[in-house]
């Protein structure tokens, strides 16, 4: 790994100015990663416990599950609160900033079908992908009910499809389909449109741009516009596995390392 980065676009850094190694961390295999707006990130470890790390790589809150299961995803964007979401279980655990239990919601309360992807809406309520019906869901676990949900039939082919990942985000929501691109709805849960950006597991959000990891690069595109930029990573001898960019720091993850470099 190369301990300095010279990144040459602008909104990232000025030409030629190398970014330093902020610190590197050895990581368990298949290791989730997420930021919050602080730029710490959050990691799960081999038993499945969530670790929330500061800009230094030290960690400063731990949160281990009372029932083991598997981590499909955490989401730490929030400034109310964090989601672990565990698909073999279909429970969303809800985190407080320093990894404290807030409660627990039980998916299968809500629907009788298997949930893929989950994320936490801006109106404090959860949107869903629910698979077996093919559906969005948007549910709102004080009330334990469904306020919103949207039939996909005529968005994409039910049958061939791999949804990944799904984020909201400046009022709108992005679902990740890896076989045919990133799909954009309202708050709603109305259709928009199609980017037609493939081979993707999941993507970023930074400013007014959304980013995912290509050919040892990130890939910029302008939310609104659709102009594209791209930056290249520091060469590695084991692929990336997630790319994350916060205001200050960039973080790459492979299999078996983390590493945080100071971004701008």
């Amino acid at each position: 790994m190369l301990l300095w980065l010279c990144l040459a676009l602008s909104g990232h850094a000025q030409s030629g100015t190398p970014l330093k190694v902020a610190f590197t961390l050895s990581t368990p295999s298949h290791s989730l990663l997420s930021l919050d707006r602080f730029d710490r990130a959050y990691l799960a470890d081999a038993k499945q416990n969530i670790l929330q790390l500061d800009t230094l790589g030290k960690v400063i809150n731990r949160f281990s599950p009372t029932v083991q299961g598997h981590l499909a995803s955490v989401e730490a964007w929030s400034m109310a609160k964090i989601i672990a979401f565990y698909d073999d279980r279909q429970r969303i655990q809800l985190l407080d900033r320093f990894l404290t239990p807030l409660g627990l919601a039980d998916l299968r309360d809500y629907t009788d079908g298997t949930v893929r992807a989950a994320t936490l809406a801006a109106d404090d309520r959860l949107w869903l992908f629910d698979e077996s019906t093919f559906r969005l869901l948007k549910i709102d676990t004080r009330l334990t009910r469904i306020t919103h949900e949207t039939a996909l039939e005529l968005t994409l082919d039910r049958r061939q499809h791999d949804i990944r990942y799904l984020r909201e985000y400046q009022g709108k929501l992005y679902m990740v389909d890896r076989l045919s691109g990133i799909y954009v709805f309202d708050n709603m849960g109305n259709y928009q449109q199609r980017l037609p950006i493939t081979n993707l597991s999941y993507i970023g959000l930074l400013g007014d741009e959304l980013y995912y990891l290509a050919d040892n690069k990130l890939q910029f595109q302008h939310l609104y516009t659709l102009k594209e930029r791209s930056v290249t990573l520091p060469e590695s001898t084991v692929p990336y596995t997630q790319a994350l960019a916060g205001d200050r720091f960039l973080y790459l993850l492979t299999p078996t390392q983390l590493t945080a470099y100071r971004w701008r």
